[in-house]
């Protein structure tokens, strides 16, 4: 999920649901920093959505067919449900969401859904979201070091650095004693792997700025850590401290690595707790990495400033530190005057929609005042209310009509006579026709 350019028709973010993306990790209670996954930037989103169309679905289905009272109220201005004030956007967006929820899909998070409208005037962009969660990581870390009795320096610039491994911080920039007191208070919980995570959002290439060199290490270096990580969930083991001997890796108990991988991988993957994954393709990978082996890794990671009681970023005037954020605010006015001239587009869309008919009003009408004549006829009229001679009723509009009126549920038959209509059956006599 890293893209390379920021562009405006990106701005009204769009997602499928969390869950098809994966789910929020547990917060573990020692964790004092905020997630930065973007699945929790739209925990919010997905909350306001489920309890809306949750209890919009209950009514549906109080329905016969629920389907079609879905496409009434969105779809047919003669249905007494029928739901003013939308633009046509907004209504496609609400149906599907209804018709998802009907049969037991997940609604879409959709920034024009008129849900989060109401409730959040949209949804926030990646920029603003890393924005607010680097403010809650500066919080967080002037608090730890106001517990702990740490006191950086007039002038010191710290660094902190995540290692992409086992997403330790490890502190730079000031004397050893005091870099040891400060990985102490920060190493807690999931500190080190949310502070590893929130500077990958926040690569300036993610915004179409220049990329500074730690993260064309980071991004280099990316498939090892990953098949690191994947051997670390197997087996509690770190690769990179066991016996590598001769093409093989080798347990503390003597076994051949891979197979206590492949064998734990195994009993998960029949205890339903993991997907199916190309076990031949990550082998393959995994005897590059052995090959390679592990040395020279001390310094890798990605590492961020603090000073004056915030954190900026490092190699870069575009990050969202002091001094770095004049990018951010351009992006939020075009932000917000996005959403500003959507709202007028909006405004005039329903001012010209509740003043013209739509094409199937018109329509709609004109059949229903040609019927009245062909009624006419029928009743042994010889003239319509226009004054003209009826010698012959229109059969085909007749049919369009009723055809149109039973597949809406508008005709509901009563008696079993039929009437052939140009070799076509027809309802006649015992007829409910609701308005």
């Amino acid at each position: 999920m890293v893209k390379t350019r920021q562009r405006e028709q990106d701005v009204p973010a769009y997602a499928e649901r969390a869950s098809q993306s994966g789910s929020l990790p547990q917060q573990d209670s020692a964790t004092t920093f905020p997630m930065p996954s973007i699945i929790a930037k739209y925990e919010k989103y997905t909350k306001a959505i489920d309890e809306h169309y949750a209890k919009v679905n209950e009514e549906n289905r109080k329905f016969d067919n629920p389907s079609k009272h879905i496409w009434d109220k969105y779809y047919n201005t003669k249905s007494p449900y029928y739901v003013k004030g939308l633009t046509r956007r907004e209504r496609e967006i609400c149906a599907e969401s209804e018709r998802r929820v009907l049969h037991g899909l997940p609604a879409a998070v959709n920034s024009y859904d008129p849900v989060i409208q109401k409730n959040f005037g949209g949804i926030m962009s990646d920029e603003e979201w890393n924005d607010e969660v680097r403010g809650g990581m500066n919080d967080s870390i002037n608090r730890l070091f106001a517990e702990n009795g740490i006191d950086i320096p007039e002038g010191a610039e710290l660094r902190l650095r995540v290692d992409p491994y086992e997403y330790k911080i490890h502190a730079g920039g000031v004397d050893e004693a005091l870099a040891r007191q400060i990985e102490e208070a920060l190493n807690r919980g999931n500190n080190g792997r949310y502070l590893y995570e929130h500077l990958r959002w926040c690569n300036p290439a993610n915004n179409g700025f220049e990329q500074p060199r730690q993260y064309l290490y980071d991004t280099a270096y990316q498939e090892k850590a990953v098949m690191w990580h994947f051997v670390n969930d197997m087996t509690g083991l770190d690769m990179r401290e066991l016996e590598n001997r001769d093409g093989v890796i080798y347990t503390p108990d003597g076994r051949n690595l891979w197979d206590a991988v492949t064998e734990q991988y195994n009993e998960k993957r029949a205890n339903g707790e993991m997907d199916a994954l190309p076990m031949e393709s990550l082998y393959k990978d995994y005897q590059v990495f052995v090959n390679e082996g592990w040395d020279k890794e001390g310094e890798r990671g990605l590492t961020i400033g603090y000073k004056n009681g915030s954190l900026y970023d490092i190699d870069t005037d575009y990050g969202y530190g002091p001094g770095q954020r004049e990018w951010l605010e351009d992006s939020r006015n075009r932000h917000s005057q996005y959403w500003g001239n959507y709202r007028k587009e909006q405004e005039e869309t329903l001012r010209r929609e509740k003043a013209e008919p739509t094409a199937f009003e018109k329509w709609l009408d004109g059949q229903m005042a040609y019927t009245e004549e062909v009624l006419s006829e029928l009743g042994n009229r010889t003239y319509g209310k226009s004054g003209t001679l009826l010698s012959q009723p229109n059969l085909k509009a007749m049919q369009q009509l009723l055809d149109y009126a039973v597949s809406n549920g508008r005709v509901v038959p009563l008696t079993k006579e039929v009437l052939r209509l140009q070799g076509r059956g027809t309802l006649r006599g015992g007829l409910d026709i609701k308005a």
